[in-house]
């Protein structure tokens, strides 16, 4: 009786302690790169949903596009006790501190589209970003106006780093599969920033000083870049004069919501996808291999495709209904 009594007490300590280690998951920060745009909120979402799919807790900051913040949150999260970090940060110039932040505490780390050297990578493949949006300026350019662009601009961002910068350096690789003969001396590049005015300042100035080129190709990094590429064009009055394609979707996405019909002469004609909704399906599984003790390597990354007012409603129907 004795001997089946320590079985059941062995048997229920047993349970006791699976039930512990169920209710006990994963703890995963998430630094996000700001809220101040959809596609930002969007990757919250995303990671927030896959974090409740996949059993774990989620520690959610918001480093508001600005490094000094980014700093903060990691040691914030270093206090919280996270068991991984994930780290979607703006300013690449930190990203060392924030990586020796997480090493002291033996945290490991995947850094999200703005690459962070000895971590895992993941997000956009910003070189195939750059040829998919280039491409379709080509493509506009042909049926628009039978010929090679004047000039190709390049509206970037040089806060985020060299790598991501890859997303308009790239675009010239798309734009020659139509011209193959384009000339880098027809290249031209103006930093955006990542505020609107200064944006838009930079574009009316580059339109200002270039009033002799009535074919203009442009390519912008990401969705500010874009809005005040758009407003820089209008303001001069040169839409018939431009072709536009952004970088991210959602700041076109916005834009078609606004122009459910095309106007004349309509600019802004694609926006190459990152799929920002499915960030957290692929992040959160491949963090918790991280703390199973899996390799997941180098680098993993999104698929991009360009988004035009023909195909928006296949891949976006939900949120231009929205």
């Amino acid at each position: 009786m004795k001997k089946l009594l320590a079985i059941v007490l062995c048997a229920m300590m047993l349970l006791s302690v699976v039930a512990v280690a169920e209710e006990t998951p994963y703890k995963i920060g998430f630094a996000n790169i700001g809220e101040a745009v959809e596609l930002q909120v969007t990757v919250k979402e995303s990671l927030q949903r896959a974090a409740e799919e996949n059993g774990v807790e989620l520690v959610y900051m918001n480093n508001n596009m600005d490094g000094a913040t980014a700093v903060q949150n990691a040691d914030n999260m270093v206090q919280q006790e996270i068991d991984g970090m994930i780290e979607f940060n703006i300013d690449e110039s930190v990203g060392p501190t924030i990586k020796g932040i997480m090493d002291d505490a033996g945290i490991p780390m995947i850094a999200v589209d703005i690459a962070i050297d000895g971590c895992t990578f993941f997000g956009a493949n910003n070189e195939v970003a750059g040829q998919v949006g280039g491409r379709r300026l080509g493509e506009v350019a042909q049926e628009r106006w039978g010929e090679e662009p004047d000039i190709l601009l390049l509206v970037y961002d040089s806060t985020s780093g060299e790598s991501p910068m890859k997303r308009v350096t790239c675009m010239p690789d798309g734009l020659r599969e139509t011209f193959p003969d384009f000339s880098e001396d027809k290249v031209f590049m103006v930093d955006a920033g990542v505020d609107a005015a200064t944006a838009q300042k930079a574009v009316s100035d580059f339109l200002t000083a270039h009033p002799d080129e009535h074919k203009i190709a442009i390519g912008c990094y990401h969705d500010i870049a874009a809005t005040s590429t758009l407003a820089a064009i209008e303001t001069a009055g040169r839409e018939s004069e431009c072709i536009m394609v952004s970088e991210n979707e959602y700041g076109y996405l916005d834009y078609l919501k606004a122009n459910p019909e095309a106007p004349e002469n309509e600019c802004w004609v694609g926006g190459v996808a990152f799929f920002f909704t499915q960030y957290g399906d692929y992040l959160i599984p491949a963090m918790i291999s991280v703390l199973n003790g899996e390799d997941i390597g180098d680098a993993f990354y999104v698929n991009h495709e360009i988004i035009t007012r023909d195909n928006a409603e296949t891949y976006f129907a939900d949120y231009l209904a929205g």
